[in-house]
């Protein structure tokens, strides 16, 4: 009945690059460009990480500035 397509961690893969390879943050963009995901996609899990409290955001001029939230490790 067709073939199986392993979804991906989009959330997680987010996370991580904020958490491990720019702790200093991205913009959406920037995001979405290193996960070759549109900015959409990007805003909505952004979004939904930033409600959940693990990561802050900060408007530099236009662009959206997110960095993993250092202290949410104690909280989860």
């Amino acid at each position: 009945m067709g073939f199986s397509r392993r979804r991906r961690d989009i959330r997680g893969e987010v996370l991580e690059l904020l958490k491990s390879m720019y702790p200093d943050g991205l913009t959406i963009r920037e995001i979405a460009e290193k996960l070759r995901i549109s900015r959409s996609t990007a805003s909505k899990y952004i979004a939904v990480l930033e409600a959940e409290g693990l990561i802050v955001c900060r408007l530099v001029g236009r662009a959206k500035l997110c960095r993993f939230k250092g202290d949410a490790l104690k909280a989860h």
